[in-house]
């Protein structure tokens, strides 16, 4: 038997994506690439070069669903293909951005061309540039258990008598709810930060995820401590302090407990940052469909005896903001549990002897566990940021 290896595809044409920001955006902003088309075929006498027909970009939105959760509207539209009707790629020859992707299109820009007719001799490329704003209204980029909702540009090229050739480049996309980046004079003088007396124009010749982020700023840098008085039925467990409900990604949530305000001992506590996923009623595949509840970070403490205690909890960078669509809502709660005595235990003294003493704690204990939600909003953070915690290139390279 003889094994004959098959001769490969004509590798001399490539185009490669360039992300001129990063993988990472904000709803607003604006997407810049810078798109190269190379003939890396050696020169030959007598060669003609390589001629592209035509050259377009375009950027979507999927949204694919879980059909046992999520009750789509539109049958013919399945988890694999959102263009199922026209046929695999391979017998394309025009641009169609949205065949063979999962889902449904939710979201597609208006199509640009990038160039008719050009060709390319062994050696030669061409760089064009393709930029295109993200609504403001967009989805974030999100991967849930009922829902997915992914952003990629796609970059659609044909040689001459060939079939289309796609480039995909995924980026993801932080939406901006709640967020306003224009803002009157009256607004402008309660902003936080330091400002220039000499400029005459404040905003001129800031970009706008320049203005987006400084609306997110003056959100979630104003503390306002907020007070909770936790009880059950026997009586107040703790006060605890939340310094401000309204957090960037990537920050630390921090709160204080002060034990020393309750009559009934609390002997450990847990703090969980919760993920809520809730499908609107008319998409419900059931009625009483209840939400979904994912914990990302979580704190533990064991306080019997301690009169103060505090909890961190680090909000992950690659969490979606706080945001809502047609289809689904996505909020974040802080989920407390507290286990208390039911018959308290006996408090140790302070020693008076140099040196301390052991002390030995109950063996048994009758307890109860009470839980609390306590809702907060997640918001943006900057763009380079996030893009730490992603797996995302910035340059993507295809052949043609």
């Amino acid at each position: 038997i003889h094994f004959y290896k098959r001769p490969d595809t004509d590798t001399s044409m490539e185009v490669v994506c360039d992300l001129m920001k990063g993988p990472v955006y904000l709803a607003g902003e604006e997407v810049t690439c810078l798109i190269t088309f190379s003939n890396n075929s050696k020169k030959t006498l007598g060669d003609a070069g390589v001629v592209l027909a035509w050259a377009s970009a375009q950027l979507n939105c999927f949204c694919t669903v879980s059909d046992s959760k999520v009750a789509i509207l539109d049958k013919s539209v399945t988890r694999k293909s959102s263009n199922p009707g026209h046929g695999p790629q391979s017998q394309q020859t025009s641009f169609q951005p949205t065949a063979g992707e999962a889902g449904l299109s939710v979201l597609s820009t208006p199509t640009k061309i990038l160039f008719c007719d050009l060709t390319l001799h062994p050696g030669e490329r061409r760089t064009y540039s393709y930029t295109e704003t993200v609504p403001y209204t967009a989805s974030p980029t999100y991967r849930g258990t009922s829902v997915k909702y992914s952003y990629k540009v796609t970059i659609g090229t044909q040689r001459l008598n060939c079939q289309t050739s796609m480039l995909r480049v995924p980026i993801r996309v932080l939406s901006i709810a709640g967020c306003r980046a224009d803002s009157g004079p009256g607004e402008r003088e309660d902003r936080l930060g330091p400002s220039s007396p000499f400029m005459e124009e404040e905003g001129v010749g800031d970009s706008p995820a320049d203005l987006i982020m400084q609306a997110v700023q003056d959100i979630t840098s104003k503390r306002r401590a907020s007070y909770f008085n936790i009880a059950n039925s026997r009586g107040k467990v703790c006060k605890f302090c939340l310094y401000k409900r309204s957090y960037r990604l990537g920050e630390d949530i921090v709160g204080t407990f002060d034990f020393t305000a309750g009559s009934v001992q609390c002997v450990q506590y847990s703090v969980s940052l919760q993920l809520q996923e809730g499908i609107e009623q008319e998409y419900r595949v059931k009625e009483d469909q209840q939400d979904k509840l994912v914990t990302h970070s979580k704190h533990h403490e064991v306080c019997l005896g301690f009169s103060n205690s505090h909890m961190v909890l680090p909000i992950p960078l690659q969490l979606a903001p706080s945001f809502s669509t047609p289809i689904c809502s996505v909020s974040y709660i802080l989920h407390f549990e507290f286990v208390t005595s039911v018959s308290g235990t006996a408090k140790q003294p302070v020693p008076e002897e140099e040196g301390g003493s052991e002390w030995q704690g109950p063996s048994k204990v009758d307890i109860e566990t009470m839980v609390w939600d306590l809702p907060i909003t997640l918001y943006p953070t900057y763009p380079n940021h996030a893009a730490q915690a992603s797996q995302l290139q910035h340059r993507i390279v295809g052949p043609v």
